[in-house]
């Protein structure tokens, strides 16, 4: 089963990295800020898919690990990979 989760959680990782990626802006504002975020959730993505099959954190944690990146994955491809919208839907950010 924590085999399986593992599974689970590289795909979803490859997918936030892949999306993230892939994104276009098509003529929005650059955001300094939202930009450094993608970075880092890219970085810890990246980290995820070649640490995690090497060294499996136990069972409670892996399940916990593989519904957070699978529900990250879809909040994200809902959000066409922008960033900058996903994180104003859950109000983490500030508006003007």
């Amino acid at each position: 089963m924590n085999v399986f989760l593992i599974d689970i959680a590289v795909m979803a990782a490859l997918v936030i990295v892949g999306r993230i990626l892939t994104f276009q802006r098509r003529g929005s504002r650059y955001r300094r800020g939202i930009s450094f975020v993608a970075w880092l959730v890219t970085c810890a993505n990246f980290t995820l898919i070649v640490k995690l099959p090497g060294m499996p954190p136990p069972e409670p944690v892996t399940a916990l690990l593989a519904i957070w990146q699978v529900a990250f994955a879809i909040l994200l491809l809902r959000h066409d990979g922008n960033l900058a919208h996903l994180l104003r839907s859950l109000h983490l950010t500030r508006r003007h």
